[in-house]
C-alpha cells in the first residue's frame, strides 16, 4: 500500500468542496496511457451530480487501439469522453465543440425556465502531470498556466477566463492518500504522476519491464539490443550491455532511469499500460 499525501493536497480537496456548486461542467483528465490508474476515485465522489467531460490526455503517447477501448468504456457508462494530445493545434476545436455538446440539455432547460445564457463555468481536475495546464494553455491561445514535467507544479487554485463563454477553474493535481491496489502505485511512477523517490526506484522498474515483456513483448528488445529472455533480470543484463557502472559496480539507479525515461517520453512507443477488464478476461 502506498501512501503520499501533501499538504497542499488535502487543501486542494477541501476547495474543491467550496467551489464545485458553482461550476456548470467537471472536466477529468486522465492519462491516456494509464486511464484506470489515474482515476482518483475519491475527487470523484465530489461531482456526482454534475456533468462531467472525461479528456484522455497525451493520446500521442498511448496505444491508440486501447485508447478507443478506453473512450468506448466510459462512454457506455453515459459520460462524454474524448482522447486529446493537448499541445495539437486541434484539440482545442475539439474540446470547445465536446464542452458544448456535454451541456446542450443545460442550455435548454435553462432556456425553458427563462434563464438568460452566460458564460459556462468548468473546473478541471485531475492527477499530477496529466496535462491541465498543458491543456489550458492550449485552450487559452497563450501561457495563462504554469507548465512542467514534474509533479505538483499547480498548488493553488486559479479562475481562468478563456472568453465571454468558458471560465475555467484550474485545480491542482491530487492523489488520494492511499493506494490500496500497489499496481496502481507502480503504473503512476512509471508515467511520473508521483515523484521519483516515493518508491524504490529498482521496484518500479522491475514491475515496468515484466509488463512491457507481457503486454508489449519485443518492444525492450528492439529499443536496447539485449534479449527479452533475460526479462527477470533485465535492469543487471542492460546495465552490463550498455557499460553503465559505477565504482566498478552496475549503476542500477542509471539503467532503471534510462528506462524510465524512455517509456515516458515515448522512445519505447506508444504504450499503454491498462487494459480494460474484460479484454484481460478473455
Amino acid at each position: 500500500m502506498v501512501q503520499w499525501y501533501p499538504g497542499h493536497m488535502a487543501k486542494a480537496f477541501r476547495e474543491m468542496d467550496e467551489k464545485i456548486k458553482f461550476v456548470d461542467l467537471v472536466i477529468v483528465l486522465l492519462d491516456a496511457r494509464v486511464p484506470e490508474s489515474s482515476f482518483n476515485p475519491e475527487v470523484a465522489k465530489k461531482f456526482q451530480n454534475k456533468q462531467v467531460l472525461y479528456i484522455l490526455t497525451k493520446a500521442d503517447k498511448a496505444d491508440n487501439v486501447e485508447t478507443k477501448k478506453w473512450c468506448k468504456h466510459y462512454e457506455q457508462k453515459g459520460n462524454f469522453v474524448i482522447a486529446v494530445n493537448s499541445k495539437d493545434n486541434q484539440t482545442k476545436k475539439i474540446v470547445m465543440r465536446t464542452i458544448t455538446k456535454a451541456l446542450e440539455e443545460k442550455r435548454k432547460k435553462d432556456a425553458l425556465k427563462g434563464l438568460k445564457p452566460r458564460a459556462i463555468k468548468a473546473m478541471v481536475v485531475g492527477i499530477p502531470n496529466v496535462g491541465k495546464s498543458t491543456l489550458i494553455n492550449n485552450l487559452a491561445g497563450k501561457k495563462v498556466a504554469f507548465v512542467g514535467d514534474k509533479p505538483g507544479v499547480t498548488k493553488a487554485q486559479q479562475w481562468i477566463k478563456l472568453n465571454q463563454d468558458l471560465e475555467l477553474l484550474d485545480t491542482p493535481g491530487v492523489l488520494w492518500p492511499k493506494f490500496e491496489n500497489p499496481i496502481v502505485g507502480f503504473n503512476l511512477a512509471l508515467t511520473g504522476a508521483i515523484k521519483d523517490d516515493i518508491l524504490r526506484i529498482e521496484d518500479i522498474l522491475d514491475y515496468g519491464v515484466k509488463l512491457l515483456h507481457e503486454l508489449y513483448p519485443g518492444v525492450l528488445e528492439k529499443r536496447y539490443g539485449v534479449s527479452e529472455e533475460y526479462i527477470d533480470d533485465y535492469i543487471t543484463h542492460l546495465g552490463r550491455e550498455k557499460k553503465l557502472y559505477a565504482n566498478k559496480e552496475i549503476d542500477i539507479n542509471r539503467v532503471c532511469m534510462l528506462i524510465l525515461n524512455d517509456l515516458r517520453n515515448g522512445s519505447l512507443g506508444n504504450i499503454t499500460l491498462d487494459r480494460i477488464q474484460e479484454d484481460i478476461n478473455e
